[in-house]
């Protein structure tokens, strides 16, 4: 079970680190234990997960004119779930078959932890523009681009992250950073497509 002075400690360390300060990681417990407690930072995640996948629903309904009576809510509940636990471990997985080939095996630890952790600091700002539209705050074009101005902002940050916690090159940091992305569309297209969506 994460403390709360750990939880405190990890995301002042992500913060940090989203800075361009590489002083963050030693915010951030980067032991074999402190690797295997970060992913238990996905059930920190789960109830962001949960507004912004609504918010999401919300954004389907008002752009297909789909009855909401008629929207698959079974469907669509398993399909983000299942997109959320691959997603998780998807990465983290790969890279570690790929740690040795790309000369990464001593920041492969770091960076899954820092990775982690950061998830917190990269879900925040989507659930804030997730309430604002759910709230009836903003139009849905706005939803849209805002989070689109977020994705641009986060992948940044990944890519921070990937240069600091791997002491990657930049040519390597952008790879892993695509990987990432293009892992996590995968993802959801084929969790989507896995329940019928």
């Amino acid at each position: 079970m994460l403390t709360s002075r750990e939880i405190a400690r990890a995301l002042q360390g992500c913060w940090m680190l989203f800075r361009n300060r590489p002083e963050g990681m030693r915010y951030l417990d980067l032991s074999i234990e402190g690797f295997w407690r970060s992913f238990s930072v996905v059930f920190l995640l789960v109830p962001l997960f949960v507004v912004s996948s609504f918010s999401e629903r919300r954004l389907v309904l008002d752009e297909t004119n789909v009855l909401s009576e008629n929207f698959p809510e079974g469907t669509y509940w398993l399909a983000q779930f299942t997109s959320l636990g691959l997603d998780w471990i998807a990465l983290p997985i790969l890279l570690a078959g790929l740690a040795g080939p790309l000369g990464i095996q001593k920041g492969y630890v770091p960076f899954v932890v820092a990775r982690n952790w950061s998830s917190l600091l990269v879900a925040a700002p989507y659930v804030l523009v997730g309430l604002l539209y759910l709230g009836g705050l903003i139009a849905p074009g706005i939803m849209v681009l805002l989070s689109l101005v977020i994705l641009v902002v986060m992948i940044w940050y990944r890519f921070l992250i990937a240069r600091i916690a791997l002491q990657a090159a930049v040519g390597t940091a952008i790879g892993i950073v695509v990987l990432d992305v293009v892992l996590s569309l995968l993802i959801g297209e084929l969790a989507g497509r896995l329940w019928g969506l």
